[in-house]
């Protein structure tokens, strides 16, 4: 199960940082619809990992895609950025490590 958890983190981490880009990164927050496409790729990412481990699930599809949205809705919406870059940001990866450790589980 570690083995699985880590491989889920690491892809988290590449689809959450590198493959959002700037572009996603900066427009997530002014358009839902950028938003979603940013939840598409880091989803996929991550059920392409329990995909490959035998344990996807589509309510897991749901259940972290919409997580996702929500999350990054509430960080990306925040007014105060010096706080979403900080405590926010931390808080955010959290609820993303809480997703991953409930899908894995």
């Amino acid at each position: 199960m570690l083995e699985i958890f880590f491989a889920a983190i690491v892809a988290h981490y590449i689809a959450d940082y590198p493959l959002q880009g700037a572009f996603l990164s900066e427009m997530k927050g002014k358009l839902d619809y950028i938003l979603f496409c940013h939840v598409i790729i880091w989803t996929g990412c991550v059920c392409a990992v329990l995909g490959y481990f035998g344990i996807f699930a589509w309510w897991k599809v749901a259940f972290l895609s919409v997580g996702h949205f929500i999350i990054d809705r509430w960080k990306a919406r925040k007014s105060d950025k010096i706080n979403a870059l900080k405590k926010d940001l931390w808080i955010d990866q959290f609820l993303h490590f809480i997703q991953i450790v409930i899908v894995v589980v």
